[in-house]
């Protein structure tokens, strides 16, 4: 199990960040969505490395257009509870 950071950033409206957040909570892991200005998107995610990678090319592959920049970066364990979607 590990935890990550991954944020994203470019031009995404609202459409887009319900479009991440639906991907995240489908697969059943444990973290946040934070929309941050429309201009960056922040996934806090907490579970198996190959559920956070996967959920990494959907968001990509869906939302490509909105995407100029990615980082992923470790974190510590938050131990969340489900989903959670803040804007």
């Amino acid at each position: 199990m590990i935890a990550r950071k991954i944020t994203y950033r470019g031009t995404f409206n609202q459409t887009d960040v319900g479009l991440i957040y639906d991907i995240t909570r489908k697969n059943e892991i444990t973290g946040q969505v934070r929309s941050v200005g429309g201009q960056e998107v922040q996934l806090n995610l907490e579970g198996d490395a190959s559920m956070i990678k996967l959920i990494q090319h959907q968001i990509e592959r869906k939302v490509k257009s909105a995407i100029t920049e990615k980082t992923v970066e470790p974190i510590p364990y938050q131990y969340y509870v489900g989903v959670t979607l803040l804007t």
